[in-house]
């Protein structure tokens, strides 16, 4: 059986743009969702006047406006502002509420830093490689020696944005830089796999022979490519992708808990089928 949900306020005519996450928002339960769904990433940032403004113009909600109008005045915390939101749009039950509060609360206690890295993280996972890659790049800047655990998650994740765009040469650079800083199995791993996709099997044979201290981590690589080529044709690009989900399944998380599999899957095939048109023009 289906359930109607009321919509608050009204369908806004010009939308609001929420830079953060590259969205227009409509109405304020496209905004609920985005908060909720969105939880982990929010900060002070969301706290705009225009946004307010947005409420109660575009959408007709001149006394949720108010609220949050006294809240910004009086600075209030980025907690109170989404649950003011949340609570008066009744959209999702008092648990879920408790719970995106909750996560918010727990990122206010989050350096600078890590919200940044955050930030970048969130780019990476939608496959916005260039600009997660920008935001990396800007955050080590800005780095001390004593940060070198912060140093080595970026530049693994620097390598994972390297592999999401097959630039393998690259991404093993920096895996090999974050495996030299912590120590992690996960990076070398990922490591010797870009060198695998990078190389001939002759020159990857050839490169492990004049390393053997990864001769072991080679032979887990090796079962893992073996996985991957058994699941789509063997080109460097199914290979890759493939492996990429292997390393997923197996607990390794790329890119924290997710990986862009499924999406290289979809860029991939659209290509393909970009091909087979001017093939068949």
């Amino acid at each position: 059986m289906s359930h109607m949900i009321l919509g608050t306020g009204r369908y806004a005519e010009h939308p609001y743009y929420m830079e953060r996450f590259y969205v227009n928002l409509y109405s304020v339960e496209e905004l609920c969702f985005v908060l909720v769904d969105k939880a982990e990433l929010l900060d002070q940032e969301i706290m705009q006047r225009d946004m307010v403004r947005w409420l109660d113009e575009e959408c007709s909600l001149s006394d949720l406006a108010h609220a949050l109008y006294a809240l910004l005045n009086q600075k209030g915390s980025t907690v109170a502002f989404v649950g003011t939101i949340l609570e008066y749009v009744c959209l999702y039950s008092p648990e879920v509420i408790s719970r995106t509060e909750e996560i918010v609360r727990s990122n206010e206690g989050l350096s600078p830093h890590e919200r940044h890295k955050a930030k970048a993280d969130y780019l990476l996972k939608e496959r916005r490689y260039f600009a997660a890659m920008e935001q990396y790049q800007s955050l080590l800047s800005v780095l001390s020696d004593s940060d070198s655990l912060l140093q080595a998650k970026i530049y693994h994740n620097m390598g994972a944005a390297c592999a999401g765009m097959f630039m393998y040469e690259r991404a093993a650079d920096w895996f090999m830089r974050s495996h030299e800083i912590d120590g992690r199995q996960e990076s070398l791993l990922l490591y010797l796999a870009s060198q695998r996709m990078r190389y001939t099997d002759k020159e990857y044979i050839d490169y492990i022979a004049e390393h053997p201290e990864y001769h072991d981590a080679s032979l887990k690589v090796e079962r893992m490519m073996e996985r991957a080529s058994g699941a789509f044709e063997a080109s460097d690009e199914n290979r890759m992708l493939v492996t990429l989900q292997v390393f997923k399944e197996e607990g390794n998380g790329i890119f924290g808990n997710t990986a862009p599999y499924y999406n290289e899957i979809e860029r991939l095939t659209s290509k393909l089928k970009e091909k087979y048109r001017e093939y068949t023009a």
